[in-house]
C-alpha cells in the first residue's frame, strides 16, 4: 500500500493516499476521500493492517493518536511546502 494508491472500504467508498508515517512499528495513512474521480476536502487517518498476507485498513479513532498523526503529516506538509519554495 503506498502513497497515490486508491483505496476502497467495505462501505464501498474510496480514498487517495496522500502521506503516510510510522509510529510504534505501525504504517499509517492521511487519505482524502475521492469521489467521482478527485479527492475531496474530507480526510481520514487509516492504519495499515495486513490480514492474511493481504493488505487492509482501518480508520484511526483514537483522539491522542490521530492528533499526534496529524500533526506528524502537518510537519510533513510544512517541509514539502518549505523545500518547493526554496526550488522556485
Amino acid at each position: 500500500m503506498g502513497i497515490d494508491e486508491i483505496i476502497t472500504l467495505e462501505d464501498g467508498s474510496e480514498y487517495i493516499l496522500l502521506l503516510s508515517t510510522e509510529d510504534n512499528g505501525a504504517k499509517y495513512f492521511l487519505a482524502s476521500k475521492y469521489v467521482n474521480g478527485a479527492p475531496t476536502d474530507s480526510y481520514e487517518v487509516f492504519k495499515e493492517l495486513v490480514v492474511d498476507n493481504e493488505f487492509a485498513v482501518e480508520k484511526v479513532n483514537e483522539e491522542a493518536l490521530k492528533t499526534r498523526l496529524i500533526e506528524t503529516f502537518q510537519m510533513q506538509t510544512d517541509a514539502m511546502t518549505a523545500e518547493e519554495e526554496n526550488e522556485n
